[in-house]
Protein backbone atom coordinates (compact mmCIF):
# COMPACT_ATOMS: atom_id res chain seq x y z
CA UNK A 1 0.00 0.00 0.00
CA UNK A 2 1.06 3.13 -1.02
CA UNK A 3 1.28 5.81 1.09
CA UNK A 4 0.92 9.87 0.10
CA UNK A 5 3.61 11.50 2.43
CA UNK A 6 1.96 14.39 3.00
CA UNK A 7 -1.00 13.28 4.31
CA UNK A 8 0.68 10.93 6.38
CA UNK A 9 3.11 14.15 7.93
CA UNK A 10 -0.51 15.51 8.32
CA UNK A 11 -1.92 13.00 10.62
CA UNK A 12 1.37 12.45 12.57
CA UNK A 13 1.03 15.99 13.60
CA UNK A 14 -2.56 16.10 14.09
CA UNK A 15 -2.97 12.50 15.70
CA UNK A 16 0.13 12.85 18.15
CA UNK A 17 -1.77 16.32 19.37
CA UNK A 18 -4.83 14.47 19.63
CA UNK A 19 -2.84 11.58 21.18
CA UNK A 20 -1.32 13.42 24.13
CA UNK A 21 -4.52 15.57 24.69
CA UNK A 22 -6.24 12.24 25.28
CA UNK A 23 -3.40 10.79 27.17
CA UNK A 24 -3.47 14.28 29.52
CA UNK A 25 -6.56 14.13 30.41
CA UNK A 26 -6.56 10.09 31.57
CA UNK A 27 -3.49 11.64 34.11
CA UNK A 28 -5.57 14.11 35.53
CA UNK A 29 -7.79 11.08 36.64
CA UNK A 30 -5.27 9.66 38.77
CA UNK A 31 -5.67 11.98 41.35
CA UNK A 32 -9.03 11.59 42.06
CA UNK A 33 -7.95 8.11 42.89
CA UNK A 34 -5.84 9.29 45.93
CA UNK A 35 -7.62 11.96 46.73
CA UNK A 36 -9.82 12.30 50.06
CA UNK A 37 -11.68 14.58 48.53
CA UNK A 38 -13.76 12.26 46.58
CA UNK A 39 -15.45 8.45 47.21
CA UNK A 40 -16.14 5.65 44.87
CA UNK A 41 -17.09 2.27 44.41
CA UNK A 42 -15.77 -0.26 42.59
CA UNK A 43 -17.96 -0.61 40.21
CA UNK A 44 -17.76 3.16 39.48
CA UNK A 45 -14.40 2.91 38.79
CA UNK A 46 -15.45 -0.54 36.33
CA UNK A 47 -17.67 1.49 34.50
CA UNK A 48 -15.96 4.79 34.17
CA UNK A 49 -13.01 2.85 32.70
CA UNK A 50 -15.31 0.44 30.61
CA UNK A 51 -16.70 3.41 28.45
CA UNK A 52 -13.03 4.60 28.27
CA UNK A 53 -12.16 1.06 26.94
CA UNK A 54 -15.60 1.30 24.80
CA UNK A 55 -14.34 4.23 22.99
CA UNK A 56 -11.05 3.34 22.39
CA UNK A 57 -12.14 0.21 20.56
CA UNK A 58 -14.57 2.34 18.42
CA UNK A 59 -11.59 4.70 17.28
CA UNK A 60 -9.26 1.20 17.07
CA UNK A 61 -11.72 0.14 14.80
CA UNK A 62 -12.88 3.15 12.71
CA UNK A 63 -9.02 3.01 11.80
CA UNK A 64 -8.97 -0.65 10.53
CA UNK A 65 -11.55 -0.23 8.39
CA UNK A 66 -9.04 1.29 5.96
CA UNK A 67 -7.15 -1.87 5.91
CA UNK A 68 -9.98 -3.89 6.02
CA UNK A 69 -11.70 -2.53 2.87
CA UNK A 70 -8.54 -2.78 0.53
CA UNK A 71 -8.38 -6.42 1.51
CA UNK A 72 -11.89 -6.74 1.14
CA UNK A 73 -11.37 -5.24 -2.66
CA UNK A 74 -8.39 -7.37 -3.12
CA UNK A 75 -10.84 -10.61 -2.46
CA UNK A 76 -13.76 -9.40 -4.80
CA UNK A 77 -11.00 -8.83 -7.84
CA UNK A 78 -12.65 -11.12 -10.89
CA UNK A 79 -10.18 -12.18 -13.96
CA UNK A 80 -11.67 -13.91 -16.72
CA UNK A 81 -10.14 -17.33 -16.91
CA UNK A 82 -9.13 -18.00 -13.20
CA UNK A 83 -12.71 -19.34 -12.19
CA UNK A 84 -12.91 -22.93 -11.96
CA UNK A 85 -16.08 -25.53 -11.80
CA UNK A 86 -16.63 -27.22 -8.65
CA UNK A 87 -15.07 -30.74 -8.29
CA UNK A 88 -17.20 -33.63 -6.87
CA UNK A 89 -15.14 -35.93 -5.00
CA UNK A 90 -18.33 -38.61 -4.27
CA UNK A 91 -18.02 -41.61 -5.79
CA UNK A 92 -22.20 -42.13 -6.11
CA UNK A 93 -22.44 -39.31 -8.41
CA UNK A 94 -24.79 -39.48 -11.95
CA UNK A 95 -24.93 -36.32 -14.09
CA UNK A 96 -28.05 -35.40 -15.62
CA UNK A 97 -29.00 -32.74 -17.75
CA UNK A 98 -31.23 -29.61 -17.14
CA UNK A 99 -32.84 -27.34 -19.64
CA UNK A 100 -32.23 -23.63 -18.39
CA UNK A 101 -34.96 -21.43 -19.35
CA UNK A 102 -32.48 -19.28 -21.73
CA UNK A 103 -32.62 -22.29 -23.26
CA UNK A 104 -28.61 -23.02 -22.85
CA UNK A 105 -27.55 -27.05 -21.28
CA UNK A 106 -26.28 -26.94 -17.69
CA UNK A 107 -25.12 -29.78 -15.91
CA UNK A 108 -26.16 -31.38 -12.96
CA UNK A 109 -24.57 -33.06 -9.78
CA UNK A 110 -26.89 -35.75 -8.18
CA UNK A 111 -26.23 -37.52 -5.02
CA UNK A 112 -27.77 -39.93 -2.77
CA UNK A 113 -29.12 -36.68 -0.72
CA UNK A 114 -29.75 -33.93 -2.80
CA UNK A 115 -29.27 -32.38 -6.84
CA UNK A 116 -26.76 -29.50 -7.26
CA UNK A 117 -27.35 -27.48 -10.68
CA UNK A 118 -23.86 -26.15 -11.44
CA UNK A 119 -23.99 -23.04 -13.73
CA UNK A 120 -27.60 -22.38 -13.15
CA UNK A 121 -29.36 -20.47 -10.60
CA UNK A 122 -32.60 -22.74 -8.65
CA UNK A 123 -35.45 -20.57 -10.55
CA UNK A 124 -33.75 -20.56 -13.86
CA UNK A 125 -34.27 -24.45 -14.20
CA UNK A 126 -37.72 -26.00 -15.54
CA UNK A 127 -36.83 -29.04 -16.39
CA UNK A 128 -34.67 -31.47 -14.22
CA UNK A 129 -34.08 -35.42 -15.56
CA UNK A 130 -34.14 -37.82 -12.05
Amino acid sequence: MEVNEEKRIKFMENAGKRVNKVMHDIQILEPMARSSVYDFTKSDVEEMFLAMQESLNTAKAEFEKKFEEKTKAERRAFSFGTNTTPVVENTNVTPNVVQAQNDTVVQNVETTEETVAVGANVGDITDIEL
